[in-house]
């Protein structure tokens, strides 16, 4: 999901920066607005991202009976 919100987020700044979508003075503040978001986007992916993989990392191969109904109930897993 991450990689489609960055993947579309470039697909979108791509269109943009082809010259047929707006162009102008007020096109160029708005590419500067775009180019924000879009270094945002991409820091606010990988800082998920490494969230994730060292959650990963930290998560025991094997869990308690005990512990997986609580991991269960935790996510509302069935």
């Amino acid at each position: 999901m991450l990689t489609e919100v960055t993947n579309d987020f470039e697909r979108q700044c791509r269109a943009f920066h082809s010259g047929r979508v707006w162009t102008g003075p007020a096109a160029q503040r708005f590419d500067e607005q775009l180019t924000l978001h879009r270094t945002r986007v991409r820091g606010c992916a990988d800082a998920v991202l490494s969230d994730l993989r060292r959650a990963l990392a930290n998560t025991p191969s094997e869990v308690t009976t005990e512990q997986a109904r609580d991991i269960r109930a935790r996510y509302g897993l069935s």
